[in-house]
């Protein structure tokens, strides 16, 4: 079964850290993780293309390393991996990390238990793609700890090295729908689960609780969303040093348009004179 999130076309948030204490009492970022670990897999397994995903950084990486945040239990990371990529991730869920370390080529991927708002990792190398996957940047409370993250990560980058975001494109303001909502995500005869939600189009931020109902009990999942429009991410990237090199609609590189639900987008440090087509100097 799948379960997604208000928010976007696919209505789904692959984020699993956040940074700073948010506006949801008792969140911080660790929360998510060790609310999800145990059905992440289940839930969000299937969720982007995961193959188009893991060749397109494999190819971007020309043989470099590469670190995901958010690194989660591996839905990613274990894949690009296998396709021989040197991988490290960063998340702030033991939980989550467990659950990587514990599957097939779990010890091939780098991994730091921390916060992606402050990217604290040791000796870390010189990266040639850092990348957060399907809203992960989102996951941060903030968009003063969302700059944080791309500052650290621009500082992580080899000379021409790449740092990759996907994200779902917000509706236009007033265009979102309601304010809140309750709706059934799951029903069989013995799970149940309702998608709380909250949006506040002022502030840009949608949280929530997953309330997953089985005969064992009531299991309270929260997540918090603070959401960007591309040209807003655009605006964070290069006052953390960065200016984008190209934008397409998902990982097999179709155009980015103004229709366009989703985006991946690509920056570089210093200056890009205007957006180029992928595999450009």
């Amino acid at each position: 079964m799948q379960f997604y999130w208000p928010g976007s076309a696919a209505d789904g948030a692959e984020g699993r850290s956040s940074a700073t204490l948010l506006p949801v009492e008792g969140y911080d970022a660790w929360t998510y993780g060790e609310r999800f670990a145990d059905v992440y897999d289940d839930w969000y397994g299937e969720i982007t293309d995961v193959d188009a995903c893991t060749k397109r950084l494999a190819r971007l990486a020309e043989g470099g390393p590469v670190l995901e945040l958010g690194v989660g239990t591996g839905r990613l990371a274990l894949p690009l991996a296998a396709l021989g990529v040197e991988v490290h991730g960063i998340d702030a869920s033991e939980a989550m990390l467990a659950r990587l370390r514990a599957k097939p080529g779990g010890d091939a991927v780098r991994l730091t238990v921390g916060d992606m708002a402050e990217l604290a990792l040791v000796d870390p190398p010189g990266f040639t793609v850092v990348f957060a996957a399907f809203n992960t940047l989102f996951n941060l409370g903030s968009r003063e700890a969302q700059q944080r993250c791309l500052e650290q990560a621009a500082d992580l980058l080899a000379p021409g090295g790449l740092l990759i975001i996907e994200a779902f494109v917000p509706a236009e303001p007033g265009q979102a729908g309601p304010a809140g909502s309750v709706t059934p995500r799951h029903l069989s005869t013995d799970e149940v689960v309702l998608s709380v939600s909250q949006h506040d189009e002022v502030h840009q931020t949608i949280t929530g609780q997953h309330i997953h109902v089985t005969e064992r009990g009531i299991r309270l999942r929260p997540w918090h969303l603070s959401y960007l429009r591309p040209a807003e991410l655009d605006a964070i990237a290069e006052s953390a040093g960065l200016a984008l090199a190209w934008r397409h609609a998902d990982w097999e590189e179709r155009p980015f348009g103004p229709d366009a639900s989703a985006h991946v987008s690509a920056y570089r440090r210093g200056n890009v004179r205007s957006v180029l087509p992928p595999g450009s100097a």
